[in-house]
């Protein structure tokens, strides 16, 4: 029995990517992407924050999936997984925490999730007419 429908786990495996990309993306820009094992710890961070918090607003729910408006969920889920990741990367590089850090996470986080989310809701959105419009009735 399948736990997770096709749709969850295709938006599941998207917002993993997300935040490797936005992980990668964040040691791009401050040219340390040769700091490999900080970049798998902030990665680990986030994943595990985002797995911690995402589910609590639903962002996986079916009902919720096929909702626009719902997508506040996202946004939300984002911002408040922002911090609990850079308090588990603090903790595990025995690091301070700079509030800017916590702050352009929440952004980042919250901008990129909601992007692939609202993308992947129109490229669904786009291919059901053409599903619906493919099948060839009987005469």
């Amino acid at each position: 029995m399948n736990r997770f429908s096709s749709t969850q786990k295709a938006v599941i495996s998207g917002d993993i990517a997300v935040l490797i990309m936005l992980t990668l993306a964040g040691f791009a820009t401050h040219l340390t992407l040769d700091a490999f094992g900080r970049m798998i710890v902030t990665m680990v961070a986030s994943l595990l924050a985002w797995a911690a918090v995402s589910p609590f607003l639903g962002v996986y729910r079916e009902e919720v999936l096929a909702d626009p408006r719902s997508l506040w969920r996202v946004g939300w889920a984002a911002v408040l997984a922002a911090p609990l990741a850079t308090f588990l990367r603090a903790v595990a590089l025995d690091r301070d925490i700079p509030w800017v850090f916590v702050l352009v996470t929440m952004g980042t986080t919250a901008v990129g999730l909601l992007a692939w989310r609202i993308a992947y809701g129109w490229w669904m959105a786009r291919q059901a007419p053409a599903a619906t419009s493919s099948t060839i009735s009987p005469r």
